[in-house]
């Protein structure tokens, strides 16, 4: 079947493309004889490609509320026709927005929005319009329904795992002292993935990978104030990236952005200073965000997508140093220590269709010991990750869960008769859109345990370093059009944990 295409030629930011039913955003229609372009040539003059991460789009608060109408790709096909929209006033809670379409142009019930991200709606925005209520003034009063991505996008396939930027992130502080400075300038280093999302290791194997990332003792206590300081850097402007179809996009990979938490915290009363330093967790967190979206869905009757995921990803590296000496027990508390929030969005283009997809990253701690014991440590550990859900017809609904990590350092000092645990965590949200879509906490730790000396032998001792990794699925993943039960109590984990460094036999923990 020919396809004719024209060229929408109004601002992205107020753009919007109806797209004709049982198609999909593959295709829009028009009267137009320029037949034979690609689906790029129907993108809003200055609207970023699928691949790409153009400065200042993704994450911005357009004024205009640009969006994207489109037929469900289950509907009878009916006429060709495109409209440009505006989302101009949007209330999800409601169930209630208001869209202006181009002049002459309307819209119908069953139409399906998808909007980036503007200051009508924060998140994005997608939803069908349930019922046309009224009309004033060129703009249309809509009641609004759930709808899904299948619906909007049809016959696709989008594999995407970009790196997020500075402009897409924004660091919270939850704690006192905790400062947010500006971006700076960061070390080069290339990132790669697979298509299928499994986590790629950047070049030097964790960001900014170097062997100033761990501070000396003398840097942490020079601290001005205990708490955490924040900093987002650009790579310098050498910065690899591989262009092959399992990495980052170029425009991604010359984009990567470092995420870099300053850590200088004091430990539980309970614990007293060692004679090295005083109590305190300190160093480094560095963490490098990567959102991961993809679909596929061919011709046939079948309404679902043949795969589909969403998830976050990235490398990370901290610089540890933890001092203290406990005689008795000290715990920060059974739930974790906030440090910091951080939230990213990105927007994957797909023809002129906006999928939005967003995280919020709630960096923790917590240490706990009981007993007697003394650890002066000071290591670094790096590694990659993702968190997420993976979907195909066969298996359904996985969790996407990978992870490796490595860690390095001096030989630290354990003494005493008891166990010590530092823990850095990373608890994470994906969404889709304003919809919550899956769950995962990532939680580092740094473990020292000691014994005293039994039937004539020497203490012995150990230190080890492992992770955490648990992913949840929740039942807002129905988004993509497949019902999913709720498995938020069902236990998805994976566990290491190796001996760094150690002396004599312990007894068994």
């Amino acid at each position: 079947m020919a396809v004719s295409w024209r060229r929408i030629a109004v601002p992205a930011a107020a753009v919007g493309v109806l797209v004709p039913a049982a198609l999909g955003t593959h295709a829009l229609l028009s009267h137009s004889d320029d037949s034979g372009s690609s689906p790029a040539a129907i993108r809003a003059a200055g609207s970023p490609g699928p691949d790409s991460a153009p400065d200042g789009t993704a994450g911005a608060s357009g004024p205009e509320g640009g969006a994207v109408a489109a037929e469900p790709s289950n509907a009878p096909t009916g006429p060709r026709r495109s409209v440009a929209v505006r989302l101009s006033s949007y209330d999800a809670h409601g169930k209630r927005a208001v869209l202006k379409p181009s002049a002459g142009k309307t819209v119908r019930t069953g139409d399906v929005i998808a909007a980036a991200p503007n200051r009508h709606a924060p998140s994005g925005a997608l939803f069908k319009v349930g019922k046309v209520t009224g009309s004033r003034d060129g703009e249309v009063r809509v009641t609004t329904a759930p709808a899904t991505l299948s619906e909007l996008l049809g016959n696709q396939k989008v594999d995407q795992r970009t790196a997020l930027r500075a402009n897409e992130l924004t660091v919270k502080p939850l704690s006192s002292g905790v400062t947010v400075q500006n971006p700076g300038t960061g070390q080069g280093g290339g990132a790669s993935s697979t298509p299928s999302g499994e986590p790629g290791t950047p070049a030097g194997g964790s960001p900014d990978a170097s062997p100033s990332t761990s501070p000396s003792p003398s840097a942490g206590a020079s601290s001005n104030a205990p708490g955490m300081r924040a900093q987002l850097a650009h790579p310098a402007a050498g910065t690899a990236g591989a262009a092959s179809g399992d990495t980052l996009p170029p425009g991604a990979a010359k984009a990567l952005t470092t995420l870099r938490l300053g850590v200088n915290v004091p430990l539980p009363k309970d614990v007293q200073a060692t004679d090295r330093s005083p109590a305190r967790l300190s160093g480094e967190v560095k963490f490098r965000p990567e959102l991961i979206f993809q679909y596929e869905k061919r011709g046939g009757l079948n309404l679902l997508p043949q795969r589909a995921a969403v998830g976050l990803g990235g490398s990370y590296a901290y610089g540890w140093q933890v001092h203290g000496k406990v005689r008795g027990t000290a715990d920060t508390g059974q739930v974790a220590v906030p440090l910091a929030a951080v939230t990213g969005r990105h927007v994957f283009w797909v023809g002129p269709v906006p999928v939005v997809v967003s995280t919020e990253v709630t960096f923790t701690y917590r240490f706990t010991a009981g007993g007697r014991i003394v650890l002066d440590a000071d290591q670094r550990t790096s590694g990659a990750f993702a968190v997420g859900a993976k979907y195909d017809r066969t298996n359904g609904w996985q969790p996407l869960h990978t992870a490796n990590q490595r860690t390095k350092g001096s030989t630290p000092r354990v003494e005493g008769a008891a166990t010590a645990t530092a823990r850095i965590g990373a608890r994470a949200q994906v969404f889709l859109y304003d919809t919550a879509g899956v769950g995962g906490e990532l939680s580092v730790h740094l473990t020292g345990r000691a014994a005293a000396a039994h039937g004539g032998g020497a203490p012995a001792w150990s230190l080890s370093a492992g992770y955490d990794l648990k992913t949840e699925l929740m039942l807002q993943l129905k988004i993509f059009g497949i019902q999913l039960v709720d498995l938020r109590t069902t236990p998805f984990a994976l566990h290491d944990e190796r001996k760094l460094f150690g002396h004599g036999k312990l007894p068994a923990a």
